[in-house]
């Protein structure tokens, strides 16, 4: 079901809503007024009753409806804008982060492995240099277009991380596996040609990646994956390298108060003593006869 259709359905649904809540009023107001004893025939008044709250209701139903479809679709425009890039459409660097942060939760629950790519388009500043920028977008837009299509559509997700580098979350893979999709997205890149308006474009990239283990920090993964990245480039680029993620020690924060409270000490403790020595040592040290210089009268 798309996300116009399930619209559509929401705003039908809300169109019924007001239509039976102002028929359903207006009924039991004919009612109450017909016990009252005011009118003479009571399925006149009935049928008097319906057709004009019809005339009123559904106008308001219909007013009601396109408003409340206009804000939802307003909404939604609104947070596609909030989670992707507005030249690619894919996922930008703040969502794609959090998409991270939910996959590290998963893999901890199921103890399942992830991995990380970042690449890079070779030479992306002569497409712009030779071409122009308006040439650079559409080379842009071409390979997110590529990779979307290479990738596992929901499982993976592909975003764009800034300028001319794209980054990738490969779901329950093995670092053999995230190499043959990584190489694979590698080869369709470079067998591509982009249409730029009067020019096709042929362009290479170079591939990073690291895994992502459970309750890792997706930071550091990120950070070994652009290390693997700029290890490809400086290896002669359009080729794929793994980085290799090493988890921090991480002291816990009451142990670590109580470790600088006893240095502390330890410290002010070691400086009493150093001032006593110090004192004892002046106390006893002989006096220093002092002899006056003689100055010239001449």
């Amino acid at each position: 079901m798309t996300a116009r259709f399930r619209e559509i359905m929401f705003s039908a649904n809300y169109f019924a809503l007001v239509c039976i809540s102002a028929l359903t009023i207006s009924f039991i107001v004919s009612i109450t007024v017909y016990n009252l004893g005011i009118p003479v025939h009571a399925s006149d008044y009935v049928r008097m009753n319906l057709y004009v709250t019809s005339c009123i209701a559904i106008p308001t139903a219909i007013i009601a409806t396109l408003h409340d479809y206009h804000t939802r679709v307003y909404q939604r425009r609104l947070e596609a804008l909030a989670w992707t890039d507005e030249l690619t459409g894919l996922l930008n660097r703040r969502f794609f982060l959090r998409a991270a942060d939910e996959e590290c939760r998963r893999m901890r629950r199921t103890e399942q492995s992830a991995a990380i790519a970042i690449f890079d388009l070779d030479f992306f500043k002569e497409v712009n240099d030779l071409y122009g920028h308006a040439a650079g977008d559409r080379v842009l837009k071409g390979v997110a277009q590529i990779a979307h299509a290479e990738l596992r559509g929901p499982f993976d997700k592909l975003g764009r991380w800034g300028g001319e580098e794209f980054v990738v979350l490969l779901s329950d893979v093995t670092p053999e596996n995230a190499r043959i999709v990584c190489d694979r997205l590698r080869t369709r890149i470079q067998s591509a040609l982009i249409e730029t308006g009067d020019f096709q474009v042929c362009i290479t990239a170079s591939f990073g990646f690291c895994m992502l283990p459970g309750g890792a920090d997706v930071n550091g993964v990120i950070e070994a994956a652009d290390r693997a990245l700029y290890e490809a480039k400086r290896l002669g680029r359009n080729r794929v390298e793994m980085g290799e993620y090493v988890q921090a020690d991480v002291q816990d924060i009451t142990e670590y108060k109580q470790r600088a409270q006893a240095n502390k000490r330890r410290t002010a403790a070691n400086d009493d003593v150093a001032d006593t020595i110090r004192a004892i040592t002046v106390s006893q040290r002989p006096p220093v006869k002092r002899h006056a210089r003689l100055r010239s009268t001449r």
